[in-house]
């Protein structure tokens, strides 16, 4: 099965979208799918990264000045061009891999964009967090927890999506499964406590 993973990394974006990408793809390629990425040349990007660990990545070109438009999503400006012209230049890509499934981690893709590209695949899956803006997608996972999750995307995705919602659908690296399995007893006393914002 070949799959494609439409994301981007940079100063702006940061490198979680890629990271939980490619968590996602050592596991489809564990079970033999053949996977590619489609990222833009963005300033502090990943795409070296994401080759080093064995995959294809289509780069796309570099952005260019972001001027808002009035139906531009929250993160538009993250794309570093216009959803249109991303279209164009995945459509091309997409064509020639036929990949069965597109996976689309970015927050400044919606349905306009996952609606044009329907036609050149089977099947389409979001990963998101937000929750702010339409999607046409046949599958959508969002690991994380959130008050009213079961009905934070009734609204924006087709009828027929299935939604993965939640922390027992969390992208974790194989080290994380590991490691915890090395975790101390706990007696439910607490004495340190570490706060991390990332």
């Amino acid at each position: 099965m070949k799959i494609v993973i439409r994301v981007d990394s940079s100063i702006k974006i940061s490198s979680g979208h890629v990271m939980r990408c490619l968590t996602l793809a050592d596991e489809l390629r564990r079970r033999g799918a053949d996977v590619s990425f489609i990222c833009r040349k963005h300033t502090g990007n990943l795409n070296k990264l994401i080759e080093s660990k064995g995959y294809f990545v289509a780069q796309l070109g570099e952005e260019k000045q972001y001027i808002k438009r009035p139906d531009d999503v929250v993160h538009a400006a993250w794309l570093g061009t216009t959803w249109e012209d991303d279209f164009d230049d995945v459509q091309v890509i997409v064509q020639k891999i036929q990949p069965e499934w597109l996976i689309v981690d970015h927050y400044a893709l919606d349905h306009r964009w996952e609606e044009k590209l329907r036609p050149h695949v089977n099947k389409i899956m979001v990963i998101d967090d937000l929750a702010d803006r339409v999607h046409d997608c046949d599958l959508l996972l969002d690991q994380n927890l959130h008050e009213a999750m079961e009905d934070r995307y009734d609204r924006l995705v087709p009828i027929n999506c299935k939604k993965l919602l939640g922390p027992k659908f969390a992208l974790l690296r194989p080290d994380f499964i590991e490691a915890r399995k090395n975790l101390r007893g706990r007696d439910g006393s607490i004495k340190n406590i570490l706060v991390f914002f990332g």
